[in-house]
């Protein structure tokens, strides 16, 4: 849930539904910050570089790729 908040794509909508599940909740909002300071500190040492079209693609395809193994058993 929280790398849904801080990821760019996330619709306003939700993104107002995650910070008001996060504000109950004193941990969650803890690792809201920790991981966005955590972020912020990556993107300053990476000096804004982004990763080359093609390997964002290869990722993406990956994440989005589902297998699915089937088991039958026989008597």
């Amino acid at each position: 849930m929280l790398c849904e908040l801080l990821d760019s794509d996330t619709n306003p909508a939700r993104a107002a539904e995650i910070r008001g599940l996060i504000s109950d909740c004193p941990e969650c909002f803890s690792r809201y910050e920790d991981e966005l300071a955590a972020r912020l500190l990556v993107q300053k040492c990476c000096g804004g570089a982004q990763a080359p079209d093609t390997l964002r693609q290869r990722i993406i395809a990956s994440i989005t790729t589902v297998s699915v193994t089937e088991i039958r058993y026989r008597r």
